[in-house]
């Protein structure tokens, strides 16, 4: 599929705003991996399209970047890529970073805009005593695992709190809910901070006070003068209520907090009102909570080596691990060694 500069208007699925391809390419160019030899038909198009469309397929980057990950053996690939490129090259919402008065601005106008950057991730924010944690998760589905375009972003939301900062500044630690490799040297060297993987979440975590803290750089007024221009662009792409419940759903499923009511608090209106609304557009809050938990499946099994059906159960918002068990029975019609093996296969294709 090739989305033409008409998709804001006639797309056929979430779409991601081009420039991050662009970027992206020539980092493989530079980096030496052969995207012609790694990459299948379709996604060469995809990428020839970037150069002269404004918008490319959303999922197009996350399965990129895994695959070109697993095939050229660089667990760093995401990082490296984020470390490399030019923070003011994205889409409308890159052109914001440089004057945000303080972080708490950048995390709100991200997380109003962020579609229009791309429609693959969602984000949130968790304030636990002195620290606050920047969630950021994949909110399509990826073929082979999206751990490398979740490091790439978090990445990137670090260079883009030390444009307001300084570049002295890092997180107090990064998390992320997939396995590690077997070398940490590199993403220890870019993040300078404890780095945890196997978490619950994929997350920078950050100090309150840092939140608040004044940037010598920031203009307000430049800032919502721009803001009151991604506004108008937003009024013309198409976020209907579902799209809305789905990325709130992804971020609050793991340890069982994704439910009606408090997605509807979060929304600003009743779990009934809620309700009816997915209704008028054919959805439901338990249809969309089935999708995610779907998602949530594949994801775990194309990036966890040695699957753990309690950990599973918590990420899909279960207390017990027998439940996690009769969700993959009852609604993907497997079991937890069988979708082990379908991922394995899917990813090994690629690589032998």
């Amino acid at each position: 599929m090739i989305v033409t500069n008409h998709a804001m208007e006639n797309r056929s699925g979430p779409i991601a705003h081009s420039s991050s391809m662009q970027q992206f390419v020539r980092f493989a160019r530079m980096a030496g991996i052969a995207l012609e030899t790694i990459l299948d038909r379709e996604m060469l198009d995809i990428l020839r399209s970037s150069e002269r469309s404004e918008v490319v397929p959303a999922q197009a980057m996350v399965d990129i970047m895994q695959l070109c990950s697993i095939v050229a053996r660089r667990p760093d690939l995401g990082i490296a890529f984020a470390a490399w490129c030019n923070l003011r090259g994205y889409g409308p919402l890159s052109l914001l970073w440089d004057h945000c008065p303080t972080v708490q601005e950048s995390v709100r106008i991200s997380g109003r805009f962020l579609h229009l950057e791309s429609e693959a991730l969602g984000s949130s924010m968790s304030e636990e005593g002195d620290e606050i944690a920047l969630q950021q998760y994949i909110a399509i589905p990826a073929r082979f695992g999206g751990s490398q375009y979740l490091e790439s972003t978090l990445t990137l939301q670090m260079r883009t709190i030390q444009l307001i900062l300084g570049e002295d500044w890092h997180p107090l630690r990064m998390e992320f809910n997939h396995p590690g490799p077997a070398s940490l040297k590199f993403h220890r060297g870019v993040f300078r901070c404890p780095v945890i993987f196997g978490a619950d979440r994929s997350a920078l975590v950050l100090s309150r006070a840092d939140m608040r803290r004044p940037s010598p750089n920031g203009n307000a007024r430049m800032l919502a003068f721009l803001e009151r221009k991604l506004a108008n662009e937003a009024r013309n792409i198409d976020d209907d209520i579902a799209a809305q419940v789905e990325r709130i759903v992804s971020a609050d499923l793991p340890g069982g907090h994704a439910t009606l009511e408090r997605t509807a608090s979060l929304l600003a209106t009743s779990p009934r009102t809620l309700q009816r609304r997915l209704g008028d557009v054919g959805e439901s809050f338990a249809a969309i909570l089935d999708r995610v938990r779907r998602r949530t499946a594949d994801e775990y099994f194309a990036t966890e080596r040695k699957p753990n059906l309690s950990e599973l159960a918590h990420r899909l918002g279960y207390a017990e691990a027998s439940a996690a068990s009769r969700f993959l029975r009852t609604t993907l019609r497997t079991g937890s060694r069988a979708l082990a093996r379908q991922a394995f296969s899917r990813t090994s294709v690629r690589t032998d």
